[in-house]
């Protein structure tokens, strides 16, 4: 069991729940069995998926619990799915922004990393989800855990400073 903060419907304060791993639906493209840490299934994710992953991700968010996404970078997806995915985060940055603490994108390749952190930021514009791209899982998985305990309004307050902000390995 994992206990995380989350925010009543009706109130803006911060309510402890209690979120089993279990209780999280199982789908397709998206592995929950380690939630709040949520990771992408990129091998599920084949052209045209980005409809089925929108309907995932409703559910996700449907949890009403923090999560964040960890996803292995894919310079194949097409732009049809990258467009429709872009689309549907923009549409939905209000529960985004109250659930989703962010987006970590898995990319070994040091010489990749600078371009696949504008890349994804593009998908993610207007969003309202903090991107981070990292080297490994296991760095991932390490900073899932700082994300998480950040509250929707602590993210907001770092967004609006104008201090560049550290990257991770």
């Amino acid at each position: 069991m994992i206990a995380t903060q989350s925010l009543s419907a009706n109130h803006a304060t911060a309510a402890t729940a209690v979120i089993d791993a279990r209780d999280v639906p199982t789908q397709r493209m998206h592995d929950a069995g380690r939630f709040p840490l949520v990771r992408l299934r990129r091998r599920a994710a084949q052209p045209g998926y980005a409809f089925a992953w929108g309907a995932e991700m409703q559910r996700l968010l449907a949890l009403k619990t923090p999560f964040v996404i960890v996803s292995e970078y894919c310079a194949d997806e097409t732009a049809d799915d990258t467009q429709l995915r872009a689309a549907w985060l923009r549409s939905h940055r209000d529960a985004l922004g109250l659930f989703c603490r962010g987006f970590i994108v898995i990319e070994p390749r040091i010489e990749a990393r600078a371009s696949t952190r504008e890349i994804v930021r593009g998908v993610c514009d207007g969003s309202g989800v903090r991107i981070v791209v990292v080297s490994s899982m296991r760095v991932a998985g390490e900073l899932a855990p700082v994300l998480l305990k950040h509250s929707a309004s602590d993210l907001a307050k770092s967004r609006s400073t104008s201090e560049p902000r550290l990257q991770m390995p």
